[in-house]
């Protein structure tokens, strides 16, 4: 939208092939590019950057893992990206057949990547605090078999430093 006012102009920016859904979409710090989710390879998602101005278009997480899926990315202020990947390849207690999603960060060239979180079930919607941790939902089980809670979890950009931040 340009001028961002009501009388401003709308401009696509990008508009996928065979109408693949674009979500999770987190815009960089600068405004000048963004990161969304889409199926790419093996039709898994997969993380894609463009610039703002509609150039620049890549696929940045790796299309050599058949069975592992990326999505919900954000830009971290210390130049990684957080984003949440099925690699462990581990499924939930109750459904062994729900794959669990972890959180990951990588390069913004999308190598180095590394897992910092390490739970039982599923992490998701991550997003940067204010001081520069990540918070994020996290599926977590309670006492009772079956009873589960999404909780809001803070991490620092490394791993360390995990804590509920409410639930």
């Amino acid at each position: 939208l340009s001028p961002v006012r009501p009388e401003g102009r709308v401009t696509t920016v990008y508009k996928s092939e065979e109408g693949r859904l674009v979500t999770d979409v987190d815009l960089n710090f600068d405004g000048d590019k963004m990161l969304f989710s889409m199926p790419g390879s093996h039709q898994n998602w997969h993380v894609f950057e463009l610039g703002t101005d509609g150039r620049g278009f890549r696929q940045l997480t790796p299309d050599d893992q058949p069975d592992v899926h990326y999505y919900d990315a954000c830009y971290l202020p210390n130049g990684r990206i957080a984003l949440i990947s099925t690699a462990p390849l581990q499924g939930v207690p109750c459904n062994a057949g729900v794959i669990v999603g972890m959180m990951y960060t990588m390069a913004a060239d999308g190598s180095d990547i590394r897992q910092i979180c390490f739970e039982q079930d599923h992490n998701y919607c991550p997003t940067v605090m204010n001081d520069g941790r990540i918070m994020y939902l996290r599926w977590d089980y309670t006492d009772t078999p079956h009873v589960w809670n999404r909780m809001l979890f803070g991490t620092n950009p490394d791993g360390t430093g995990q804590a509920e931040v409410y639930g």
